[in-house]
């Protein structure tokens, strides 16, 4: 079981508790969270999770019964009330969790804890509390897709193309992600979807083969990439969709990156050396495999070596920037990376701006030639979805979205969890600077 599982169950005891007892236990629940599982990760976040529903009460509480027709709290069952109130805690305060997985981890709380129909009551409702905290002047805009019993709407198909609705953020072992171009494909298949865009990271050697695989299966496919840009003092992805994969120029650029990597990683791990930590950058390159080498594969393989016991613990002991062995990424400059994109007749769109929390640098993009904004992501959270989507109508750019699937290393993540509606996809491809880059 997760450790978050762990925490939200603990969470839900709690809340129980506090339900039935009143606010007099909340100067014992640190106690309590610790004695019902002594590891750190786990009672503190459970521990975060109860404060959070407790101060932000009054405001949670709204939000449910706003959505839930002929059923006030009071006659709500308790467990039932609080695994929604852990869920929209999640959702509106916690910025690092999927909306789909707090909805997910609730609808499993409720099938385990609760009566036999709670699971479909508390889906029900979450469901209409994050719809319904949208925008809903843009019902017209991609949206989430919350649909977590697996049910797809049925859509009279346009054309050849299977499925419904587009998930245009996926890496593949070409890059950080672990799956292979034949399993994304197959899990896409399965997700029912319509159109995927394989966006690994400054590398495109995955898009000619995932493009024949999606041409047997009857799927869309966009070829794309994720370019990793600099502009001080921040990181800024930039997406190029529709991209021509025999661009000279991108095949040059991207080449120079792969260069640039490859001497990156000999550097960490000379730096790691100077720390007794003996590794060669070759095991490095081995365990990338067809992927771009990065910080990543460096901290697959202090694992590997017994140095450290989680990925998570290689950065924050040893790779993180400003750690003992961090090295500066050569990157290409913010104007270069969305030119690199144009001049491959593709469309520049900015990457999870939510996350790199730049919305000053939109104007200065524009005018680099910026043609979209990925205001469906993951931790995007209501109200960053319908911001990003204000200034896209604002600077007509283009709305897309995506799961950023990366397989096993981010397991919380599924692939199709973030879609975008199809008539949108026409939209994006309608921005092409270059038919070429439909890839005939």
């Amino acid at each position: 079981m997760r450790k978050r599982t762990l925490s939200r169950e603990i969470a839900l005891q709690v809340l129980y508790q506090l339900e039935i007892r009143g606010d007099e236990i909340m100067n014992g629940i640190e106690a309590f969270c610790k004695k019902q599982n002594s590891e750190e990760e786990i009672w503190k976040f459970a521990l975060l999770l109860v404060r959070g529903c407790f101060n932000a009460i009054e405001e949670i509480d709204q939000k449910i019964i706003s959505v839930s027709e002929n059923w006030s709290l009071h006659r709500m069952p308790v467990i039932d009330k609080n695994i929604l109130r852990l869920a929209c805690y999640e959702l509106f305060y916690l910025e690092d969790i999927p909306p789909k997985v707090s909805i997910n981890e609730a609808i499993d709380l409720a099938k385990k804890f609760s009566t036999g129909k709670s699971g479909l009551f508390v889906n029900g409702v979450l469901d209409k509390v994050y719809e319904g905290y949208l925008d809903k002047n843009t019902q017209d805009s991609p949206r989430i897709t919350l649909d977590l019993c697996g049910e797809q709407k049925e859509e009279t198909p346009k054309n050849t193309y299977r499925g419904t609705g587009a998930d245009l953020h996926i890496h593949t072992e070409f890059s950080d992600g672990t799956f292979s171009p034949e399993q994304i494909v197959e899990e896409a298949v399965k997700q029912n979807l319509r159109t995927i865009a394989i966006t690994d990271h400054d590398n495109i050697d995955a898009l000619e083969i995932t493009k024949k695989i999606c041409d047997q299966k009857g799927i869309q496919f966009i070829p794309a990439v994720e370019l990793s840009s600099f502009y001080d003092p921040v990181d800024i992805h930039i997406l190029g969709y529709y991209i021509d994969v025999k661009s000279i120029a991108l095949h040059e650029k991207l080449a120079d990156l792969r260069y640039e990597r490859i001497e990156r990683i000999k550097k960490i791990t000379g730096k790691l050396h100077k720390l007794n930590i003996d590794i060669d950058p070759q095991e490095v390159l081995a365990v990338a495999g067809k992927g771009v080498a990065g910080r990543v594969h460096i901290a697959d393989v202090l694992c590997q070596r017994g140095y450290c016991g989680t990925i998570q613990e290689c950065f924050n002991t040893y790779l993180a920037d400003y750690g003992p062995a961090h090295v500066p990424k050569v990157s290409l400059s913010l104007e270069d990376a969305i030119e690199l994109v144009i001049s491959a007749g593709g469309v520049p769109v900015f990457s999870h701006p939510g996350v790199t929390k730049r919305d000053d640098l939109i104007p200065k993009m524009i005018g680099y030639g910026l043609q979209g904004i990925e205001a469906f992501y993951p931790s995007h959270k209501p109200d960053t979805v319908k911001r990003y989507i204000r200034l896209a109508k604002k600077h007509d750019l283009v709305v897309t979205g995506g799961s950023d699937f990366h397989g096993d290393r981010k397991p919380d993540i599924t692939l199709g969890s973030v879609t975008i509606e199809d008539s949108f996809v026409e939209k994006i491809a309608g921005r092409c600077n270059s038919m070429v880059g439909l890839m005939g």
